[in-house]
């Protein structure tokens, strides 16, 4: 009953704002105000209106990644989402036949949101835009609603390259700088819980370490991300990944060092997360001058090291971006590789199928009950069912209370401000509210969103306001119940099981990833081809149980306890499976490019290794960590480090191991 209670209480909490995020209030703003105010001053209202909610959906979404992945994310979700204006048109209006074809959008949808977050924010605008424009009277032709779409997406984009020509890679620099920060402040606590354990101290570390961990939470999900789509082993990600492998051993060095002199630890911390903010160079050894450095210290050196890496490690090319050789071992065809990029997991499949009935239900309902605008109730389970597979539970309650806020809202504006022109400015006001509240709270976000898409409803509309906000309230909570019944409660859950199977069926995949990786050399053209086979069949396995364990991750991490804290604590091991799938992989290149497989002992290591971790055992064989300086030791290093976080993973029932760490990378 007190973890309910606490449950709950957390549901209703505000997070803080960890940043101020101006400039993407003042692109949402305009973005969203500029075309309506032209589409007032000329005439061209309904128009205009595509244009605005095209720059309004592009540049809605809060997102603190490096300014070139943002122009790939914002790229790719516009072209997605414009489809779905040309998609409304054909399927609306054939009665029983719409309700099949949304449900196949819908489906459609789910399974292009497996490809990441650029797909995922695509195919939900091409989904809500298909609804719309297959239920809203056709003013506009397709092509035309699908280009003024695109054009507010690109005035979005064009104030997005302002400012990366002032601050390329600020957003990521700050994460980084705030995580060393807030190591720095764990540093500090956990000293001064140790000598005075007062209540107050105890509750300032407990406040430091979920401000770490939920800035390294998103910093994980953001790398899984990126690794989860294209080639994204580049210099920025490789270096980001070990940032962070660094991070969680200090912040586990920091806590057992609890009550010993941690200040010198914390002011070298703080230094270098002012040096790499303002792009200085590393700092010189700041509170490092001690006789024998301890654990803390050695770790936060090499931190620094990997923040600002030597000019010979920045020079040296992954193996895998070299030219293939023609004594190849492994080879794969283009077509492979697209082929590997496709690949969908059993998960992926099953929560689209999920959209897709709820979808069906939402435009059954919405053809029955009374009323304009019948889009609003689909549109609902569209965006509450969020093509990501985000929590349900926690969307549909947090967009239920947001609409109820968001209507009185509009209500007052309607009352208050004259329709027309006047409209714009409020319009844009909400809209520069949006990031902000974004960051604090679904709901908070959902309270100022529902006015701002009211009042734009309104500009083209023919009747009051009023007339159709309660409405939109009672749509907004029978959408909610349809995704809540039909999408969450029928389905069985078992959330810790179900996370934990499918981490160890990812680690079995790895595991055969790896033992088809390590295979001898044949002379034999028949036995090379059968082994170049099985490694590619292996490699897709793989690709698919980390596909269905990215997709169960981000679908648990915000239920209700204890599903969500049980998630929360596999995001670094989950982290770690990746890394360690890429590290395979580019063994494997050098593989194929006529690198001799290790040694069979050592070898053999790594396999028991990650089959005891697969099955749940892994007290019974402990790896060594790096055992030579080869590609192969790469591998290693990730099986020691996921070893060694699930001996301590918060939850973790089994006893602690008092013995000194596996070698870490």
């Amino acid at each position: 009953m007190l973890r309910t209670s606490q449950w709950i209480h957390n549901l209703a909490l505000l997070k803080p704002t960890p940043y101020r995020p101006w400039r993407h209030s003042i692109r949402l703003s305009l973005g969203t105000g500029v075309p309506l105010l032209i589409g007032q001053l000329s005439g061209h209202t309904g128009p205009m209106l595509y244009v605005a909610l095209g720059g309004f959906l592009a540049a809605v979404t809060v997102r603190l990644d490096p300014y070139r992945e943002r122009f790939r994310q914002l790229g790719i979700s516009a072209l997605i989402g414009a489809t779905g204006c040309l998609i409304g048109p054909e399927v609306g209006g054939h009665g029983l036949a719409t309700i099949a074809l949304l449900m196949t959008v819908g489906l459609l949808s789910g399974l292009v949101s497996g490809y990441g977050a650029a797909f995922s924010t695509g195919a939900l605008n091409m989904l809500v835009l298909a609804v719309v424009n297959a239920h809203a009277p056709a003013v506009l032709p397709a092509w035309l609603v699908f280009v003024n779409y695109l054009a507010g997406a690109a005035f979005v984009a064009a104030m997005l390259g302002i400012g990366a020509l002032f601050e390329r890679d600020r957003p990521e620099r700050r994460m980084l700088a705030n995580i060393v920060t807030m190591l720095a402040r764990l540093a500090r606590a956990s000293e001064a819980v140790g000598k005075v354990p007062t209540p107050d101290n105890r509750r300032r570390m407990i406040d430091a370490r979920r401000a770490l961990s939920d800035a390294t939470k998103t910093a994980y999900a953001t790398l899984i991300e990126k690794r989860s789509h294209g080639r994204a082993r580049t210099r920025d990600t490789l270096k980001t990944a070990a940032v962070l492998s660094l991070v969680n051993q200090l912040s586990m060095a920091i806590i057992a060092a609890r009550g010993h002199d941690l200040a010198a630890t914390a002011n070298k911390l703080d230094a270098m997360a002012r040096a790499y903010m303002s792009r200085a160079g590393r700092p010189s050894g700041a509170g490092s001058d001690t006789p024998q450095p301890d654990q803390t210290i050695q770790l936060a050196e090499r931190l620094a090291a990997t923040m600002w890496p030597s000019p010979a490690a920045r020079d040296q090319m992954p193996a895998d971006q070299q030219a293939p050789t023609q004594d190849a071992v492994f080879s794969a065809s283009l077509a492979t590789r697209v082929a590997r990029r496709l690949v969908l997991g059993r998960e992926v499949v099953i929560s689209a199928l999920r959209l897709s009935l709820c979808m069906g239900l939402a435009v059954a309902l919405s053809h029955v009950l009374p009323g304009d605008h019948s889009y609003w109730l689909p549109m609902t389970v569209a965006i509450v069912l969020k093509p990501d597979f985000g929590s349900v539970f926690l969307r549909a309650i947090h967009r239920s209370l947001g609409t109820l806020a968001g209507v009185a809202i509009a209500l007052a504006i309607a009352a208050l401000v004259p329709k027309g022109i006047a409209f714009v400015p409020v319009i844009m006001l909400l809209c520069a509210v949006i990031p902000f509240a974004g960051l604090r709270s679904y709901a908070v976000m959902v309270t100022f969103l529902t006015p701002v898409i009211l009042l734009m409803i309104d500009l083209v509309s023919s009747g009051p306001v009023a007339s159709y906000d309660i409405q939109r309230l009672a749509d907004t909570l029978a959408g909610s119940a349809i995704a809540l019944v039909f999408g969450y409660l029928i389905w069985p859950r078992s959330q810790e099981r179900q996370l934990g199977r499918a981490f160890s069926d990812a680690m079995e995949k790895i595991g055969a990833y790896l033992a088809a990786a390590t295979v001898r050399q044949t002379e034999d053209e028949a036995e090379l081809a059968q082994l170049r086979q099985n490694l590619l069949a292996r490699e897709f396995a793989a690709s698919r149980t980390l596909s269905d364990l990215r997709t169960v991750l981000g679908r648990l991490v915000a239920e209700p306890p204890p599903a969500g804290r049980e998630a929360a604590a596999w995001f670094p091991a989950i982290a770690g499976a990746e890394r360690l799938s890429d590290a395979i992989t580019v063994y494997a290149e050098g593989r194929r490019m006529g690198d001799p497989p290790p040694d069979a002992d050592r070898a053999l290591r790594a396999e028991k290794a990650l089959a005891a971790i697969a099955d749940d055992r892994p007290g019974e064989t402990r790896p060594g960590g790096r055992e030579k300086d080869d590609r192969f030791g790469d591998v290693e290093a990730e099986i020691a480090w996921i070893w060694a976080y699930l001996r301590r993973r918060p939850g973790q029932k089994q006893g602690q191991s008092s013995s000194a760490e596996p070698a870490f990378r």
